[in-house]
């Protein structure tokens, strides 16, 4: 699973908004919604962060994104 979705579907089982997502990482709105919608990535340290809060693997989802990644760039 992308990063984005992951991040959408844990924020919404957590019934949190955007907004509230920004407010708790000291980023904007718009930046939660980059990240939701794969336009962008959070740091790593937020990233961290982030796996904490809403309980998922980093390493899960590292490899995930690299296989993604390395796939693209062979198409």
């Amino acid at each position: 699973m992308e990063i984005g979705k992951l991040l959408k579907i844990r924020r919404e089982q957590k019934n949190l908004t955007q907004q509230q997502v920004a407010v708790r990482f000291h980023v904007t709105r718009q930046t939660v919604s980059r990240w939701e919608n794969d336009r962008s990535y959070p740091n790593i340290d937020t990233l961290v962060e982030l796996s904490f809060f809403f309980d998922f693997s980093l390493d899960e989802i590292l490899k995930k994104e690299e296989l993604i990644v390395s796939k693209e760039k062979t198409e």
